[in-house]
């Protein structure tokens, strides 16, 4: 029987649509901290400036967490406004510490401005009937997020949307999964992907910490594994015999669709209706 675990945030979720208050909320942010009123024309058109980067040139722009670059900043808003803030605070020589920057713009102004996408969560179509449609198989969600955020996101859908609930004690948070320890040597170091210049870091420790203790409870291996999600942090668990499906959206880089596309234990997913197909044969 496989294990499917699924992430949450822009898996599940349309992260454009509901990652708008994020976004606005944290360039309203940074325009009191650079002393700027809020809705400054120069402040929005700097964000929009370096998210045209951005998309013309993903594989240029990476998402950088604790000093490591782990993802493409591209993706989504929350990893966009990374890179949008640090353009913003340079122009202003506003907080140039980089300890300090780094507290602020990672921990302080994303849990506050995160917060204000939980009511109103925005699903991706079909997610609440793929997920309805999951119960009784060995389903986990595992997210980066706050595990009662994800919850409490389930439990909205469950009112428009009837049988989702039973997920909710199967929601695995605060997964860190870009979190690298390179002294770890429970898996390569690194994936090379043709039309990527950096190397894909694998050793994400306590993300494989929490699959393997999913896979622990359901007696299952990494080869009974199917993750389903958005970006790819997927690497770690196909690099150790999983079969990963990577959930397209427009900004999806052209070198990760195509270098799942071309391997035999990797899916695209362009429809919310294949995942149970491609996990369960079903």
């Amino acid at each position: 029987m496989a294990v499917l675990v699924l992430d949450f945030d822009g898996t599940m979720t349309d992260a454009e649509v509901e990652g708008r208050p994020f976004r606005d909320g944290y360039l309203e942010d940074l325009c009191a901290l650079v002393g700027r009123p809020r809705g400054d024309a120069e402040i929005a058109a700097i964000a929009e400036a370096v998210e045209h980067e951005l998309a013309e040139a993903p594989a240029s722009h990476p998402f950088e967490w604790m000093g490591r670059a782990v993802a493409p900043a591209t993706v989504d808003p929350y990893l966009r406004m990374v890179p949008i803030a640090r353009r913003i605070l340079d122009r202003f020589d506003a907080i140039p510490g980089a300890i300090d920057r780094g507290r602020l713009l990672g921990s302080v102004l994303y849990k506050y401005n995160y917060a204000k996408t939980l009511g109103k969560p925005a699903f991706r179509a079909g997610a609440g009937a793929l997920l309805r449609g999951l119960a009784g198989t060995e389903t986990f969600i595992v997210t980066n997020s706050d595990t009662e955020a994800v919850a409490g996101k389930l439990a909205i859908l469950e009112r428009t949307e009837p049988g989702v609930a039973w997920l909710m004690p199967r929601v695995r948070g605060m997964a860190r999964k870009f979190d690298v320890d390179d002294a770890w040597a429970g898996a390569p170091a690194e994936l090379a992907l043709p039309g990527l210049t950096r190397p894909v870091l694998l050793r994400r420790h306590h993300y494989f910490d929490i699959l393997a203790s999913v896979l622990a409870a359901s007696g299952a291996s990494f080869a009974d594994l199917v993750v389903v999600g958005d970006i790819f942090d997927l690497a770690l668990p196909l690099a150790l015999g999983a079969r990963v499906a990577l959930v397209a959206s427009p900004r999806t880089p052209p070198y990760e669709r195509a270098y799942v596309e071309a391997h035999p234990r990797a899916r695209m997913i362009d429809d919310l209706a294949d995942v149970a197909r491609f996990a369960f044969g079903t």
